[in-house]
């Protein structure tokens, strides 16, 4: 990395932090650490909700799944479908979160509404999840260090992870969501100059660089082929996209900034805005076809193939290096840690919101507020580490590409998280009949895997399987209005 690159990047950083910490005020308690005591507006909580979503590896990943041969726009569909996502999220759970009252974190909203076994094993398979999509969602920052520092990944991944301790260290969820939307401005300008900065300086006229495009097929933007394997399909996309935005919505994450807000209608309109901010996601996807035109005019240098041959997702930060200007190249790279820490920064914030509540309070009870702020802040210390510990791990995955192991690994067990939540918000089942549920729901996952069926129906095939066992032993009637009080 250029002097002058690390130079801006470590401004941003810091102007960053700064501006984050003095929009968040101060912190007193738990319920404004992790809940911000409803005082956030909904447009800041909007553009957190998306920041958390457009992680590094939709900057890294999108574009060179492009770019790749045999490369399209078919990941258009699963745009379509997770801001779809958003907008079921705002009328399914958005209201009862934000009216229940004694409970702290969603998983004790499933314990409420279904058992308190339940909510306990719902939980620790959320845990299980944070730490694998962050894990991932890390490892892809740090291979865009790499790329421009030659750090290595260890020392990449230590570096996003301490900035990002720092940032949910200072007033929790507050600063969380004030540098989410900060950095969701940065990163949206990144892109969209990304976009034109590529274009403006491709050789051939715009409509030679359609054709051209459209000679290698890659508008293609819909498919509504029926074959299941095929992974990138409208139904795929749009199903499988929908079922995911809604087992995402299990998270404390989402009970964070739910509570966050100052109004059930202000939490309504954060989700449903945030649908539209997925527009960036259409940008990125524009950059992968300027950097497919660009390169087959110039030739992939023969550095660049090598790299790509190993490691697919490189396109991208290998642009931003050798192509740009000194200086914006830095702003650049500041863009894209953006998007990881805005994305590891809730991560930890939620994590440590649940060890808290969960366990570690059960543990060493009756103790003070300040007790457990600092221990909430040191659990976030601990959880960095457990995330930089599993980056490393899966980083001799990373040549499957990026994009496919963030979404994939997940999916395992996504579909339980979307029954547990569906189930909890119509308050139906008992602890043995969703770990009947459970069983089953993962026993069709594995089926569906062996059979090569898209990871994207994985979720709510599984998901829906295992509301409807539950559905069948339940034998009450359903509680439609999801509010608890304890």
């Amino acid at each position: 990395m250029k002097p002058a690159d690390l130079l801006i990047m470590v401004v941003v950083m810091l102007a960053v932090t700064y501006l984050g910490h003095r929009l968040s005020g101060s912190i007193t308690n738990r319920r404004g650490f992790f809940q911000a005591d409803g005082s956030l507006p909904w447009w800041a909580v909007s553009a957190s909700i998306i920041a958390t979503v457009v992680s590094a590896v939709t900057f890294v990943s999108v574009p060179a799944a492009v770019f790749a041969d045999g490369g399209d726009l078919t990941y258009f569909q699963v745009i379509l479908g997770l801001a779809a996502g958003k907008v079921v999220v705002a009328r399914l759970l958005a209201k009862p979160f934000y009216l229940s009252q004694g409970i702290n974190t969603s998983y004790q909203y499933i314990g409420a509404r279904i058992d308190a076994h339940t909510g306990e094993f719902s939980m620790y398979l959320g845990l299980l999840l944070n730490l694998i999509n962050s894990a991932v969602k890390l490892l892809t920052a740090s291979l865009v260090l790499d790329v421009i520092s030659s750090w290595g990944l260890p020392g990449c991944a230590l570096f996003v992870v301490a900035i990002s301790i720092v940032w949910s260290a200072l007033a929790g969820i507050k600063t969380v969501i004030w540098t989410d939307f900060l950095l969701f401005v940065l990163f949206s300008l990144g892109a969209v100059f990304a976009l034109i900065f590529v274009s403006l300086n491709i050789q051939q006229s715009l409509g030679d660089a359609i054709i051209w495009l459209d000679a290698q097929a890659k508008w293609v933007l819909f498919d509504f082929d029926t074959d299941p394997t095929k992974r990138y399909t409208i139904w795929a996309g749009i199903i499988g996209a929908v079922g995911l935005s809604i087992a995402q919505a299990s998270t404390q994450g989402t009970w964070q900034r739910v509570r966050a807000c100052r109004s059930v209608g202000d939490a309504q309109k954060a989700f449903d805005v945030a649908a539209l901010f997925y527009i960036v996601h259409v940008v990125i996807l524009g950059v992968g076809l300027a950097l497919a035109v660009f390169y087959a005019e110039r030739g992939v240098p023969a550095e660049l193939a090598q790299q790509l041959s190993e490691s697919p997702d490189r396109i991208f930060p290998y642009f931003i290096v050798n192509e740009l200007p000194v200086g914006i190249s830095g702003l650049f790279i500041a863009a894209i840690f953006a998007a990881a820490i805005s994305t590891l920064d809730s991560a930890l914030t939620e994590s440590s919101d649940l060890t808290v509540n969960h366990i570690y309070q059960r543990v060493l009870p009756n103790k003070t507020e300040a007790h457990y702020l600092l221990a909430s802040r040191l659990l976030m210390v601990v959880w960095g580490l457990l995330f930089f510990a599993a980056a490393m791990f899966f980083s001799r995955y990373q040549g499957v590409g990026l994009l496919e192991l963030t979404f994939k690994l997940p999916n395992y067990f996504y579909g339980a998280i979307f029954a547990s939540i569906v189930l909890a918000r119509y308050g139906i089942g008992r602890f043995s009949t969703i770990i009947l549920g459970f069983v089953l729901a993962t026993v069709s996952v594995l089926i569906m895997a062996n059979a090569n069926i898209a990871f994207f129906y994985w979720c709510p095939v599984s998901g829906l399987l295992m509301v409807g066992t539950v559905w069948a032993l339940h034998g009450r009637r359903w509680e439609t209005t999801g509010v608890v009080n304890c």
